[in-house]
């Protein structure tokens, strides 16, 4: 893990919220050019700044930091819906993400 993935995991974060970086430097009460200068690798947020900008998205440092989940945003969302499902819907989901796997190459 390096400096570009936390201007990258910014700005894809903060993409699939569909809010712009100067709305988001303003909500989290700083300059209207912080986010951009994070997402243009410029400068990096504090530590303060990053569990501000995780709590706004209400995520965690794990989910941020997590090099796996190229998409923290959407997989919260389905875990979430997995989380309300039994163990037969699930292994269902499972099976038709397989489908789509496949049929994507």
């Amino acid at each position: 893990m390096d400096k570009g993935f936390i201007k990258e995991r910014y700005a894809a974060i903060r993409l699939a919220h569909n809010i712009s970086g100067r709305r988001l430097s303003l909500e989290l009460g700083q300059s209207t050019e912080y986010i951009n200068q994070i997402e243009n690798g410029k400068s990096l947020p504090s530590l303060e700044g990053l569990f501000n900008f995780c709590e706004y998205f209400h995520i965690s440092l794990a989910e941020f930091f997590e090099e796996d989940f190229r998409y923290p945003v959407q997989y919260k969302k389905i875990i979430h819906e997995l989380n309300q499902m039994d163990t037969m819907e699930i292994e269902q989901v499972y099976g038709l993400l397989k489908l789509i796997n496949r049929s994507a190459k």
